[in-house]
């Protein structure tokens, strides 16, 4: 027999080009993050190999540029910890804006002119590959689910690791280039390239772990298995429609019922096998193979049943359906008419009904018309048992259709043209059904086309809030960036306390705005990272004549751009004028310090920098372990995807429900609407679980109603 699935299809990727930069953005801090917390550890393991090599090698000149740069890196490794911290943050953000207009294609290598570059460059260029290539060997696992993620994002699985924004090449070249900026011997620069193994390098695995978790998070599949398993014809993961295949315990009690085999609560013991027949003339229906054999129906009683249907009104047929009419039919049929799988049938077909009937997310108007189809679905169900064993049978694929459809019609449903729509459903199943189990097809057929057309119609209402909330979200995660940039530098101790109270009050909102702006004004971004490292360093002891000197030539621009940013975020407040005093002060102190400090002055120095740089950490790792509430509500808020229905409680303590028609890439705000696309309303996430908690919010539930109404039916009495 043919059917037709109502879903035959995993929901695809629907982001659109700027919600992709904002997921793959988002990974940004994160990434950056576990770099900053792996740097110490870092520049630990790369001091140690240099001095190591400094004293075993056999070579003078490379024992001297190794014991130079042990000492750089020994005496200014917070230097080195900025410098590479900024690096990568700099070069991921660069990645992931790229990343989404890169094409899915292997680029052809093009034969290389290598007559105009030095055997440094070249040494340089393969040292570089080699690390990367141990790297992605060591994390290839995770690099490849993070490739299907990545590309399951970007709408172009699979993508190859060079087209991946976090692979290691992007982080082995922002070590090396940050290296390169902090020591300017140019003989140092391979000799720790030759130094940089996998044991000695950043550890990237919890770095793409994280990343990978957080995407999961975002709902980017969850589950990667089905990618690895295979796929369908269109080329997504294929789920059976056997019920033997998908709940053989289900199946095995079903079989029991349509065998005369006894089972609780179900029928009583009988002696059938699988090819049954009641009295009388009987005629062939559309079984199925390997379950009921051939079926054979009593025709008396089939023209029977559909006199029933097909009355006008239930008691002119002897039948009051206001008391349960499948087991009045049960009861009131001759007893030679029906056999134990007939009555088993009736039965189990009666407790599937009575479930729909008590499930409260359905109107009251919508379930009285979904038992007006009890009879023809008793005789679909004895005519092919299908219905019992298959969730794409046509019969039942209108059943679920229609309570799924009828739970988003609020209270007053009867002027709905989704109503309207129902009720002609019902009415010409009524009147046509005989054995055509394909007329079942059809009506599902025009009830999906007239479900779709008001998603396209709500789709174009909600353009408008998307839009909005899209750019609440960029500012949202500029404002995340911002204070990113700023924590990685206030964690180094090195910031003076008036300082990074600025910083944190003032310099987060003037690089929340270059954020926000770097696509079309990069220069922007620079320019105010830039002007807030050159201020930090402003405010360092100088130790020689020649800091002190460069930093009088510096201080004029400096300034002058500092108030051009605080004029652009209109920071006019007495604060300011305290600020630029303090910071004068500070920089004529700097100036009028000696020149060389007393040892115990420079321990002194040393300690509360290092001091103030271990609170920060542990403020920030203190942070960073408060767990919000995962109570079932968060839970809940957690699992929510686009097209689910949630019913709302409105002060009138009417409910009305809305469809989740958009989220916000980092699940912070979500987009409801009616299913006209009317009323649309957005809401934060925090104030969505408040409403879970708080009963004013239920979830929907859009499972197949006939796959938990057989659960329930098969029910031992034990369970």
């Amino acid at each position: 027999m043919d059917t037709k699935p109502l879903h035959n299809s995993v929901k695809k990727s629907e982001f659109s080009s700027s919600s992709r930069l904002l997921i793959l953005q988002g990974l940004v801090p994160i990434a950056s993050h576990l770099v900053s917390s792996q740097l110490e550890a870092f520049s630990a393991r790369l001091t140690e190999a240099l001095f190591k090599l400094s004293d075993q090698t056999i070579r003078p000149e490379e024992a001297a540029n190794s014991f130079h740069a042990y000492q750089l890196l020994k005496k200014n490794n917070t230097a080195f910890y900025r410098l590479v911290a900024g690096k990568i943050n700099a070069a991921l953000i660069k990645e992931v804006s790229t990343a989404n207009t890169k094409k899915n294609t292997k680029k052809e290598e093009s034969p290389q002119d290598f007559s105009l570059v030095t055997f440094e460059e070249m040494e340089s260029k393969v040292l570089i590959r080699n690390l990367s290539q141990a790297l992605e060997v060591n994390n290839a696992e995770i690099l490849v689910a993070l490739n299907i993620r990545i590309g399951n994002v970007l709408r172009s699985t699979p993508i190859s690791i060079s087209q991946n924004p976090f692979r290691p090449d992007i982080f082995v070249n922002a070590v090396y280039q940050a290296w390169m900026e902090f020591d300017a011997t140019p003989e140092a620069h391979h000799l720790v390239l030759r130094l940089l193994q996998p044991d000695i390098f950043l550890q990237l695995k919890p770095i793409l772990e994280e990343v990978n978790e957080a995407l999961i998070a975002r709902g980017i599949l969850p589950d990667i298995s089905d990618v690895y398993r295979g796929k369908s014809k269109g080329g997504e993961p294929t789920r059976s429609d056997e019920l033997d295949e998908r709940d053989p315990y289900l199946h095995n009690k079903l079989r029991s019922i349509f065998s005369g085999q006894p089972v609780p609560g179900i029928g009583k013991r009988t002696a059938g096998g699988l090819e049954w027949t009641g009295s009388g003339s009987g005629f062939s229906g559309t079984g199925s193979a390997g379950r009921t054999g051939s079926v054979m129906i009593d025709r008396p009683f089939f023209d029977y049943l559909t006199s029933i249907q097909k009355a006008d009104r239930p008691s002119e047929a002897g039948v009051d359906r206001g008391t349960s009419p499948l087991r009045q039919i049960s009861q009131q049929a001759p007893a030679e008419n029906l056999t134990h799988i007939d009555q088993n049938t009736i039965e189990l077909l009666a407790r599937i009904f009575d479930f729909v009937f008590n499930d409260a997310t359905i109107p009251e108007d919508i379930k009285n018309l979904i038992g007006q189809l009890q009879i023809p679905t008793l005789k679909v169900a004895l005519l092919d048992k299908d219905f019992f064993f298959k969730e794409s049978h046509p019969a039942r694929v209108l059943i679920d259709t229609l309570a799924k459809s009828g739970a988003l019609l609020d209270d007053a449903v009867s002027e709905d043209p989704l109503y309207q729509m129902i009720e002609g459903i019902v009415e010409r199943v009524q009147q046509e059904f005989d054995e055509q189990i394909d007329l079942f097809s059809d009506v599902v057929a025009d009830l999906e086309a007239f479900l779709k057309e008001e998603e396209e119609k709500t789709e174009e209402a909600i353009s408008l809030p998307v839009a909005k909330a899209l750019k609440q979200e960029k500012m949202r995660l500029a404002r995340e960036f911002a204070e990113h940039d700023v924590a990685i530098r206030v964690e180094t101790g090195e910031v003076a306390g008036f300082l990074e109270t600025f910083l944190l009050e003032q310099w987060i909102r003037i690089l929340t705005i270059a954020h926000s702006v770097k696509d079309q004004k990069p220069h922007a971004l620079e320019n105010a990272l830039k002007t807030m490292d050159d201020l930090i360093w402003s405010l360092k002891s100088k130790n020689s004549a020649e800091e002190r000197k460069l930093l009088v030539s510096k201080l004029p621009s400096m300034l002058s751009l500092l108030n051009a940013w605080l004029n652009a975020i209109k920071w006019d407040e007495p604060d300011r004028v305290f600020f630029f005093s303090k910071l004068a002060e500070r920089h004529a102190a700097i100036a009028r310090a000696p020149l060389e400090f007393s040892p115990r002055r420079q321990l002194e120095i040393a300690v509360n920098i290092a001091q103030r740089a271990s609170e920060r950490r542990l403020n920030r790792h203190v942070q960073d372990q408060i767990e919000q509430p995962n109570d079932v509500s968060s839970q809940q808020l957690e699992m929510l995807e686009r097209g689910v229905w949630l019913s709302f409680v409105q002060q009138n303590d009417s409910t009305a429900r809305y469809k989740l028609a958009w989220v916000s890439p980092k699940r912070t705000r979500y987009i409801f609407t009616n299913r006209q696309g009317h009323d649309a309303f957005s809401i934060s996430g925090e104030e969505l679980v408040d409403k879970f908690r708080s009963g004013l919010a239920t979830l929907i539930i859009s499972d197949s109603v006939v796959d938990r109404a057989l659960i329930e039916a098969l029910r031992d009495p034990t369970e």
